[in-house]
């Protein structure tokens, strides 16, 4: 109890945005039941008025009507709190997402640190380098492994021996004779195409020449049926 001064007012706690907005909300819904028992009220003090009027109550009649304008002045001032309400939502609703929309930027910026927990520019400036490093030293390796092979085809024996390669090839084009066709036959004109009594020419033999063919294929059946034989006795 505080016995020399007024009691000190205790700090609120903030409630939270959604929980304000729906009492805003009931709130609002409350005028409205209020806006509309007093529309029902300004329209039964016309009718009371008319009705005073024609009874030609006039005090009465004035009477109605001072209470129909109180209605009125109480409906304008619902609407007055009604729209402060709704401006009041309006700044909530758009605090919350706000509110929201820095909470979720700020739990993204969070991952990306721990994303990139340990990587920085410099980090990946050396991984660069030492994966450069890496091909290069990869790279002279296999120019060291594949010089033995290219020395074999720059050996001076290969060439000598394409030298003399082709001078074989070129030796067997000179000794190549082109054969003679033996069914050429000159013809001479008629003037000079004389008969073979009068030009005293031996006659050409009409008996076959023996040649050396017919005794190979001779030769060639005999060993063809010794092989015949010899499959037989083998079988």
């Amino acid at each position: 109890m505080n016995l020399f001064g007024k009691k000190k007012n205790q700090p609120t706690t903030p409630s939270e945005p959604t929980e304000v907005i729906k009492n805003l909300r009931t709130t609002l819904e409350n005028l409205d039941k209020r806006e509309l028992h007093l529309q029902k009220k300004i329209k039964a003090q016309l009718i009371e008025a008319k009705e005073k009027s024609l009874a030609k109550d006039k005090k009465g009649a004035l009477f109605a009507l001072k209470r129909k304008k109180l209605y009125e002045g109480e409906t304008l001032k619902i609407n007055g709190a009604r729209m402060t309400l709704e401006q009041q939502i309006i700044a909530l609703e758009g605090s919350t997402m706000n509110y929201s929309t820095f909470k979720a930027m700020q739990m993204g910026a969070q991952a990306m640190k721990g994303a990139r927990a340990g990587l920085d520019v410099d980090n990946v400036d050396e991984l660069i380098d030492d994966i450069q490093e890496e091909m290069d030293i990869s790279n002279e390796i296999a120019d060291a492994i594949s010089r033995p092979a290219n020395s074999i085809y720059e050996d001076e024996d290969l060439a000598d021996e394409l030298e003399n390669l082709e001078k074989e090839m070129l030796d067997e084009q000179i000794l190549e004779v082109p054969s003679v066709p033996h069914t050429y036959e000159q013809k001479l004109p008629e003037a000079q195409q004389l008969p073979a009594q009068q030009l005293n020419m031996p006659n050409v033999p009409n008996k076959d020449i023996p040649t050396k063919v017919s005794a190979q294929a001779e030769e060639d059946e005999d060993e063809k049926a010794l092989r015949e034989l010899q499959a037989d006795m083998m079988a």
